[in-house]
């Protein structure tokens, strides 16, 4: 029964007129090769894992900055101009050099805050002792701390 199947089905198969082949031999001629799929993920991940890990997670060894926030102090140092500015405002014109978004630039903004020592802040800016969480970006304000300038953007100092 099978075979008759497929006699009929070599004989109904229609002929491309412009290359003179049956269907089914174009068809075989465009397969692709078959890649598992667990060799994609481990491909795929370990690539990507790697990236994270090198290029944005791990603070680098010459400053200890991690990328978003060494955009940030930079986005900081062009708004400098002595006074306060919103995070929304510096959020805002850091995202011309960061394309992972506005909460991960908040965030990381918010963390060099805390520590009290590269940016003074003005607002709720949280607690990290307690875990409370800062204002809206709209609410606080930023500004290059004098050791941040003497020291961060020094010439003689940095690379």
């Amino acid at each position: 029964m099978s075979e008759e199947l497929d006699d009929l089905n070599e004989t109904n198969l229609p002929e491309d007129q412009e290359h003179g082949k049956r269907v089914d031999e174009r068809v075989e001629e465009h397969k692709h090769t078959v890649i598992p799929i667990n060799g994609l993920y481990e491909n795929w991940f370990l690539d990507y894992a790697s990236y994270v890990i090198l290029d944005r997670a791990v603070p680098h060894i010459n400053d200890g900055f991690k990328p978003v926030q060494r955009r940030i102090m930079h986005s900081l140092k062009e708004m400098d101009d002595g006074r306060f500015n919103k995070a929304a405002n510096v959020i805002g014109n850091t995202m011309k050099y960061h394309p992972h978004g506005d909460a991960s630039i908040g965030d990381a903004m918010v963390q060099i805050g805390q520590k009290d020592l590269l940016i003074d802040c003005q607002g709720n800016w949280g607690d990290p002792i307690t875990g409370d969480s800062a204002a809206a970006p709209r609410y606080i304000e930023a500004r290059l701390s004098k050791f941040a300038n003497d020291v961060v953007f020094n010439a003689d100092t940095t690379v």
